[in-house]
C-alpha cells in the first residue's frame, strides 16, 4: 500500500499546505508516498488505474477521488465562509473520509450537511526552522505589517485606512503590505497603490512572488502583524508572523481560532460583524453565480486603529509575551506535528496498520 497525495508544489496557502505536508510525511513514515501534481493528467490517470484497495488517497483540492481512485479516499478540505459552495460540498457529500484543519471547519462542515462520522480534524501547521524569532525589534520607524493576496477577504483596504485614520502621516510609523494576486496583478496593484495615495499616511506596498526567506527576513523587519481576515481556512501569513515572536492585531474568527487560543497574550482581537459575503471575485472563484455566499467577519475598521494604537504603546510587553508563544506555536503547531496527527488519524480509522 502507498499514501497518495494530490495537490501542487506553489507559494499559494494551499500550495505550501501541500508542500510541506508532503515533505514531512517522508520524514516520519517509512511507507511509500507518491505526490502528483493535479494538472498532470496523464500522471493521475496511471495512477489511478494503479491504485489499489489498500491505499490511501488524499487530495488537497476538490476532487472526486472515489470516481477513479481505489482505496481509502480523504479530501482535506479548506474554505472560508458559513457556507460551502456547492461545488465543493458536491464532492464532500461523495467522499469517504473528509479532513479539515480547525474546530470552527468542523462546526461549518455539520452546519453545511456533512456527516459528522466522515469529519476528523488534522491541523495545518508551520515551518519552525524557518519562521523563528531574530529577538527584539528596535529599529525605526515602528513598522506594522500585514501580508495577504490583494482581495477583499483579507482586509486590507480596512487595514490602510485604520492606520491612516489612527497615525495620519507620522514619521514615526509605518504600514508596510505585502500582497499580490494570481490574476488581476496590474490592476490590483494599481487600486491598491491610488487608494494608499488618497487616504494619506505612511504606508508601503510590497508587491510580488517572494521567497519564503525574504518574506521571513520581512517579519524580522516588522514590530507588529496586523490580520484582520474576514475569513480562513487556516491562515498561514498570521502563523507564520507569530512563530516569528511578533504581537499581533487579528480577528480571532475562523481557523485561526484554534492557533491564537495558544497567543492570547500577546495578540490584541478585532472586533467585528458577521456580515454576508458580498464579493463577485469570490463568487467567480467558486462558480456561484446567482448562488448565495454565506457569511464572514467583517472587521470594525475603528477597532483595527485602536488595536495598532495599543500594540505600540504597550509593544515591550507584547513583545516579550509573543516571544515565548512563539515557542508554542513552533512547538506544537508545526508540520512534523500535522503528520503525527494524521498518521495518528489514519491508525484510528484503521485505515494503517503497525
Amino acid at each position: 500500500m502507498k499514501i497518495r497525495l494530490i495537490g501542487k508544489r506553489n507559494n499559494l496557502g494551499i500550495g505550501v499546505h501541500f508542500t510541506h505536508f508532503a515533505d514531512s510525511l517522508r520524514l516520519r513514515w517509512s511507507g511509500e508516498v507518491q505526490e502528483l501534481d493535479l494538472e498532470d493528467q496523464a500522471a493521475l490517470q496511471t495512477a489511478a488505474r494503479e491504485s489499489q484497495p489498500d491505499d490511501i488517497n488524499i487530495s488537497f483540492v476538490g476532487m472526486e477521488l472515489e470516481q477513479h481512485f481505489r482505496g481509502h479516499n480523504i479530501q482535506w478540505i479548506v474554505f472560508e465562509s458559513t457556507l460551502i459552495p456547492e461545488i465543493i460540498n458536491h464532492v464532500l457529500r461523495g467522499s469517504q473520509w473528509v479532513w479539515v484543519p480547525s474546530q470552527w471547519g468542523q462546526d461549518i462542515l455539520l452546519a453545511n450537511g456533512i456527516a459528522a462520522h466522515k469529519i476528523d480534524i488534522v491541523p495545518e501547521g508551520v515551518d519552525p526552522n524557518q519562521f523563528q524569532p531574530c529577538g527584539i525589534q528596535t529599529s525605526e520607524p515602528f513598522r506594522f505589517l500585514t501580508v495577504g493576496k490583494a482581495e477583499r477577504r483579507k482586509s486590507l483596504a480596512e487595514t490602510m485606512l485604520a492606520f491612516s485614520q489612527t497615525f495620519g502621516s507620522d514619521p514615526a510609523v509605518e504600514l508596510v503590505v505585502k500582497t499580490d494576486h494570481f490574476y488581476y496583478a496590474d490592476a490590483k496593484r494599481q487600486e491598491l497603490t491610488e487608494f494608499a495615495t488618497r487616504i494619506g499616511g505612511r504606508i508601503r506596498i510590497e508587491w510580488g512572488a517572494w521567497s519564503k526567506e525574504h518574506i521571513r527576513d520581512l517579519y524580522h523587519a516588522c514590530h507588529v502583524f496586523v490580520f484582520p481576515s474576514k475569513g480562513e481556512g487556516w491562515g498561514l501569513p498570521l502563523i507564520e508572523a507569530l512563530a516569528s515572536g511578533m504581537p499581533a492585531v487579528a480577528t480571532a474568527y475562523s481557523a485561526q481560532r484554534d492557533f491564537l487560543a495558544d497567543c492570547a497574550s500577546s495578540v490584541i482581537p478585532v472586533e467585528y460583524d458577521m456580515v454576508p459575503v458580498d464579493c463577485e471575485e469570490y463568487r467567480l472563484f467558486y462558480q456561484l453565480q446567482g448562488q448565495l455566499m454565506g457569511e464572514w467577519a467583517q472587521p470594525r475598521v475603528a477597532s483595527i486603529g485602536q488595536g495598532m494604537r495599543l500594540a505600540r504603546e504597550n509593544y515591550t510587553a507584547l513583545k516579550s509575551a509573543a516571544l515565548e508563544n512563539s515557542r508554542i506555536i513552533r512547538g506544537r503547531w508545526n508540520w512534523v506535528a500535522s503528520v503525527d496527527h494524521a498518521l495518528k488519524t489514519l491508525h484510528d480509522r484503521g485505515l494503517l496498520s503497525g
